[in-house]
C-alpha cells in the first residue's frame, strides 16, 4: 500500500474530519476505511477543548496487485489415492525485500487534561493560597489586563445569562487589577459566603494564564462592592468575639468560612496580646478559634498547674450555686 493512501486529519467535529480526509485523498467515503482517533470535546472559553482526529485509509480493490508475488496454484492430484501433499511456495527474499515497510501508526498527542477540583475547599484553598508571579516576569501592562479580564467576564457572564455591568476599579495603590460587576443577579452571582463569587474569580484567572501566560498578573474580581462590605463586616465581628473569649475566659468558636474570611479573622486579633486565632477542621469546614492567652500552654505539666491554680482558686472563691469555677478549656461556639 502506498502511504500516500492514509492520512490523519483533525477537526471540531468528526464528520469535517473525515471530509477533509475524503478531500485531501481525493476519494469516495465507501473507498476508504475510517479510524476515530480522538472525539471532540467542548470546553469553557478554550478551556480542556480538544479536536476531533481521525485515520482514513484507501481500500485497496480486489484483485490489485500489492507488490508480492502470489504463489502458483497446485498441480492437480493425477489419481485419488496418490499421497503426495502440495507445499504452497512461498514468495522469494528478494520479493520480500523489496517490499516497502507499512507506516507505524502515530498516536495523536494528547491534550494537557485540565485539572478538576474534587472538593469545595481546593477552590477556596487555591484562591487563597495562590502564588504571586515571580518577579522576573514582565507583567502585562493594567490597561492590557483589565481589557482581557473585562472580555473574559463578559463572556462568562453572556454564558450564564446574566445582563451586567463591569467596572474597573480605579484605585493606584492596588497592585492588581479589580472589576467590579453590576447587574440584578448579583445575589446569584455573589453565592452563600461569596463563594460563587470566588469560583468566578477563579475561573477568569485560569483563563487569563492561558491566554496571556507569563504576562498574566492576579484580577480581582467583586460584585456590588460585596467584598468590602464583607471585610468590614468580618472585621467588626472578629474583635466583637476577641472582647467575649477576653471577658468569659472561654474559647470561642466561630462559623465555618472560607480561607479569604478566615484570614480577615486572623488579621484582625493579630496584634491583640492577649487573645490568639487558629483554624481547625478539615475541608471547607475549616473554622477560626478564639482563645484567651492561656489557652495556648500545651504539656501535661502546664495543665497540671492550671489544674492546681483552678482547683485552689475554686475552694477559696466558689461561684455562687457551683462546685468550682471555670474549667479551662471550655469553648463556646458560636
Amino acid at each position: 500500500m502506498n502511504p500516500n493512501d492514509s492520512i490523519e486529519t483533525t477537526a471540531p467535529t468528526i464528520d469535517q474530519a473525515i471530509n477533509l480526509a475524503l478531500t485531501q485523498l481525493g476519494a469516495h467515503q465507501d473507498d476508504v476505511k475510517i479510524e476515530v482517533l480522538s472525539t471532540p470535546r467542548a470546553g469553557l472559553l478554550g478551556l480542556g477543548a480538544r479536536q476531533a482526529r481521525v485515520r482514513v485509509t484507501r481500500r485497496m480493490p480486489e484483485g490489485a496487485s500489492t507488490g508480492v508475488t502470489s504463489p502458483p496454484p497446485a498441480p492437480p492430484l493425477l489419481h485419488e489415492s496418490s499421497t503426495a501433499t502440495t507445499v504452497p511456495v512461498r514468495p522469494e527474499a528478494s520479493t520480500l525485500a523489496s517490499r516497502e515497510p507499512l507506516p507505524l501508526p502515530v498516536a495523536a498527542p494528547s491534550e494537557p487534561e485540565v485539572p478538576e477540583i474534587e472538593q469545595e475547599g481546593e477552590l477556596e484553598e487555591a484562591l487563597a493560597g495562590a502564588e504571586e508571579p515571580s518577579a522576573h516576569r514582565e507583567r502585562a501592562e493594567p490597561p492590557v489586563l483589565a481589557r482581557e479580564a473585562t472580555a473574559v467576564m463578559a463572556r462568562i457572564l453572556e454564558l450564564m445569562g446574566e445582563k451586567a455591568k463591569i467596572e474597573t476599579v480605579d484605585d493606584s495603590s492596588a497592585e492588581n487589577v479589580e472589576l467590579n460587576i453590576k447587574g440584578d443577579g448579583s445575589g446569584l452571582l455573589i453565592g452563600r459566603h461569596g463563594q460563587t463569587l470566588d469560583a468566578l474569580e477563579y475561573i477568569v484567572n485560569r483563563i487569563l494564564a492561558r491566554k496571556l501566560k507569563d504576562a498574566a498578573a492576579p484580577v480581582s474580581i467583586d460584585i456590588e462592592s460585596y467584598r468590602a462590605r464583607r471585610r468590614r463586616q468580618l472585621h467588626r465581628m472578629a474583635l466583637a468575639k476577641g472582647e467575649q473569649a477576653k471577658r468569659e475566659h472561654l474559647a470561642v468558636a466561630l462559623e465555618p468560612m472560607p480561607p479569604r474570611d478566615r484570614r480577615i479573622i486572623h488579621l484582625a486579633l493579630k496584634d491583640d496580646p492577649l487573645i490568639t486565632t487558629r483554624s481547625s477542621g478539615d475541608g471547607f469546614l475549616r473554622s477560626v478559634e478564639i482563645m484567651p492567652v492561656d489557652e495556648r500552654r500545651e504539656g501535661p505539666a502546664a495543665r497540671g498547674r492550671d489544674r492546681h491554680r483552678e482547683s485552689g482558686r475554686d475552694r477559696e472563691h466558689p461561684a455562687p450555686g457551683q462546685q468550682g469555677g471555670f474549667k479551662h478549656g471550655q469553648k463556646r461556639i458560636v
